[in-house]
């Protein structure tokens, strides 16, 4: 091979990594990503905002469920507080904003200790800056 024809097969390489590694680096920016983001403010997306947990005993002393809670729109979700209207649940979440078009998982944790015998339902609002979302569960104590 002439020394012409050698500098045009490393020029096409460089072409080819520098390429590779730009496709790369711009699909890393977006892993992670759930949804395609509308053009709009933050927007708060559920697949599910109830969880029945059915017959729970209370020496399991915990039960939990995670909710996932997706940002649909252009901007950042904040969430600004939870409110949890029974002492009895806890929410574990990470207080950073989500991403457009990311989600995040919401742990809600029910302490049955803190529950008597029977049907019970418990409500967690969730306010963030594009508005309030309730989280409900449900089941039955024995």
């Amino acid at each position: 091979m002439e020394l012409g024809e050698l500098r045009k097969i490393k020029t096409i390489v460089l072409a080819v990594v520098l390429g590779m590694t730009v496709v790369m680096l711009t699909g890393c920016r977006d892993k992670g990503r759930l949804v395609k983001p509308k053009d709009g403010p933050a927007h708060v997306l559920m697949e599910l905002r109830e969880f029945h947990f059915g017959t729970v005993y209370q020496s399991q002393n915990t039960v939990s469920h995670d909710f996932l809670l997706i940002n649909d729109g252009s901007e950042l979700l904040v969430i600004n507080s939870v409110e949890n209207l029974c002492h009895c649940t806890q929410v574990d979440y990470s207080k950073e904003p989500i991403r457009p078009g990311h989600g995040r998982k919401l742990k809600v944790i029910l302490n049955l200790n803190e529950l008597t015998p029977g049907f019970f339902s418990r409500t967690v609002v969730v306010h963030t800056n594009a508005g309030d979302v309730s989280i409900d569960v449900k089941g039955e104590l024995k």
